[in-house]
């Protein structure tokens, strides 16, 4: 049955005019009746034959995808408001922006001067790095995808093309979705597409913009590809300034390009100083050879395990890519339709794919020229580390009762916390044995140790003082924001205790007889909770559901760490061994044999990075999700004992401690998987 206007949708969105469809979707104008507001409502089309699980599986993964573009709160990036069934599918609502888009104004009024496209590639930039830190990519940017609202660039469609080539990802092989003029070489190859993808595409979308046209084109489709995989981008004839940042972007070698967060402060430098000097370039990363890099490990995860749209069982064609931007109408006369593209690598010029080096923390070579930066300020050993949600700030702290903030990017201290001493024993020494940014940025939580542990909450923007929570009992340190920023979780001598984060409030507790917590995640979608204990006891909670946690003995020991999977459907715990936990009262997936004190999950779901802290010295190990195996390894501390680390959110950077008071900021990447860390002799095996 077709839609219609003035159909309602979930009692409570009423469509008003259809505005664009593509493969996957239609796009509706409607009318939020219950906050009487002007949204926009994607309808997605599931193919009519697709089969029963297929259909049930598309669903799924595009709530999912819904998910995580609801956790992007950026003035660049349109708002999704909610997810909904209506028909027995789900309608993605969202941020109505009446404006048209960069490529509709481009078409009807030409090209634009680089003063302006500099002022529209700022918010675009912004919006990347903000979604990148997140793990999200967005996948086919464009300008077509670019909507103006007023001056604001926003970015629509997060997760389409991500939906868009999952149902093609078992039909043909290297399939991918887009349009090609602004599809980056490894996109067209059908390699991995990560932040870099998107770098490649704000480059061709900003030349586009202020050329007139894209830098690739051709009168037929394999002239384009052939173009982008093998010519030089062309020079701008009025790109100006712009002209050297676009020529960086538009680089062939993903590690080539500049990251969004350096894009975005170089587009400013350009419109600060109108064509001075540009900010200064990044620092070289240090590269040890050892030899070809071994192929990537499958990109496919366990059976009964989703970690975004590598593992979409085979699915119908998709007869095109999303035409219309989801806010928007299509313009008339003529445009370059969106195409399924196939088979495509067989067009790089020969030589073009040779193999990327590989890097090792160690080694003598590395001993001579070390691949990290010494982050130096603090006065007594760093006993924890954090990133920032953005990865600009990292966090560490200290033995001697303070908190020390570093710039990442210039490698410089930023600032110094002094948390308070205890009222009652003003000489008692107190450590800060943890820290966590919100995942907004705009708060540090710190727990301390003494005769009654604390969490001090900190403002990121005043580096002030304010709020103190008193916990229970002086032995544990774990603590977890909700993704929403607006609660924290901390441990309370066997109980946990919930916080709200802006008042200070204690809104609630679970347990009181249990072990003591050694370990705590929110879900992404903040509904549930892991909670791990030094008898080695996971239970997950559903804090405001009524239900108690479910526990499940885990482990032999304690659980030191405790993280969920990117998309919130398993949760991976730490300790005598790597388990995958599908759920809490099933199904547990071990990995290997190897100890994890500490473990994170890539963005993309496809790795999980574990540290082992093994008679005085630390060793990082990278698994694949695919295969259960270790694909690198790597020492990062010896004689230190519980050497502190962190990854960024994006994976781009590993902080450790170092020797003394020092911290070591690490380079790492994934895109050629192990990345910097080297093969490990085949010792582990699937559990």
């Amino acid at each position: 049955m077709t839609s219609a206007a003035g159909e309602l949708v979930s009692g409570r969105y009423r469509l008003v005019e259809a505005i664009g469809r593509g493969g996957m979707g239609r796009v509706w104008r409607a009318h939020d009746d219950r906050l009487d507001r002007e949204v926009a409502v994607k309808e997605v089309l599931v193919p009519d034959d697709a089969a029963s699980g297929l259909r049930s599986e598309l669903i799924a993964r595009t709530e999912r995808e819904a998910r995580a573009a609801a956790r992007l709160r950026h003035p660049g990036v349109v708002a999704v408001h909610d997810v909904v069934h209506h028909r027995g599918v789900p309608w993605i609502v969202m941020e109505f922006v009446a404006g048209p888009s960069l490529g509709e104004l481009v078409r009807t009024q030409g090209r634009l001067g680089w003063e302006r496209v500099a002022d529209l590639g700022v918010g675009i930039a912004d919006a990347l790095a903000h979604a990148h830190a997140a793990g999200v990519v967005h996948r086919d940017l464009k300008p077509d995808n670019v909507l103006l609202a007023g001056d604001r660039p926003v970015i629509a469609d997060f997760g389409i093309a991500r939906l868009l080539d999952a149902t093609q990802q078992l039909t043909a092989t290297h399939t991918v979705i887009g349009t090609p003029q602004f599809m980056p070489p490894e996109q067209l190859e059908g390699r991995r597409v990560e932040a870099p993808a998107d770098l490649w595409a704000l480059g061709a979308t900003l030349y586009a913009a202020v050329e007139g046209r894209p830098p690739f084109d051709g009168p037929t489709l394999t002239a384009v590809i052939t173009a982008v995989l093998t010519q030089p981008a062309p020079a701008s004839a009025y790109a100006g300034p712009l002209a050297e940042l676009l020529g960086g972007l538009l680089e062939k070698d993903p590690a080539a390009r500049p990251d969004a967060r350096a894009a975005a402060k170089r587009l400013r430098a350009l419109r600060g100083t109108a064509g001075g000097p540009e900010a200064p370039a990044r620092t070289p990363t240090v590269v040890v050879d050892v030899g070809p890099a071994p192929d990537p490990a499958p990109d496919r995860a366990p059976a009964g395990i989703s970690h975004g749209f590598a593992d979409m069982p085979t699915a119908p064609a998709v007869p095109d890519a999303l035409e219309a931007g989801p806010l928007r109408a299509d313009p008339p006369g003529p445009r370059r339709r969106s195409v399924l593209l196939g088979g495509l690598a067989a067009l790089a010029a020969a030589g073009g794919a040779s193999a990327l080096a590989m890097r090792q923390f160690g080694g003598d070579d590395a001993k001579a020229s070390p691949p990290w930066t010494a982050l130096t300020g603090a006065l007594s050993p760093v006993r924890t580390l954090a990133f920032s949600p953005d990865g600009t700030l990292l966090a560490g702290g200290c033995q001697d009762r303070t908190v020390r903030i570093w710039d990442v990017a210039g490698g410089t201290l930023a600032a110094t916390l002094e948390v308070p001493p205890d009222p009652a024993r003003d000489d008692y020494p107190i450590e800060v044995r943890e820290v966590r940014f919100s995942p907004d940025g705009r708060t540090l939580a710190t727990g301390t140790n003494g005769p009654i542990s604390r969490v001090h909450l900190w403002d990121v923007a005043t580096r002030t003082l304010t709020r103190t929570l008193e916990r229970r009992g002086p032995v544990s340190y774990p603590m977890a924001f909700r993704p929403d920023s607006r609660m924290i979780a901390t441990d309370g001598d066997g109980e946990v205790l919930l916080w709200n984060a802006a008042t200070g409030a204690l809104t609630g507790t679970a347990g009181g007889d249990w072990e003591t917590l050694t370990a705590l995640a929110f879900s992404p979608d903040g509904k549930a909770l892991a909670i791990g204990d030094e008898e080695g006891t996971l239970r997950r909670w559903e804090p405001g559901s009524g239900s108690e946690p479910a526990a499940l003995k885990a482990a032999d020991s304690g659980l030191p760490s405790v993280a969920f999977t990117p998309d919130g459907s398993a949760v991976i715990s730490g300790g005598d061994k790597l388990r995958l936990h599908v759920r809490t009262d099933a199904s547990i997936t071990q990995f290997g044999t190897e100890r994890a004190d500490w473990v994170m999950p890539s963005p993309d779901g496809l790795a999980i990075a574990s540290v082992a802290y093994v008679e005085g010295s630390a060793k990082l190990l990278l698994w694949s999700t695919a295969t259960r195996t270790v694909t690198g390894e790597a020492g990062v501390g010896e004689g230190l004992g519980s050497v502190p680390v962190a990854l960024s959110p994006d994976w781009q950077r590993l902080a450790t401690g170092g020797d003394g008071n020092s911290v070591r900021l690490w380079p790492f990447s994934l895109r050629n998987p192990p990345g910097y860390l080297h093969t490990p002799t085949p010792t582990s095996s699937p559990g």
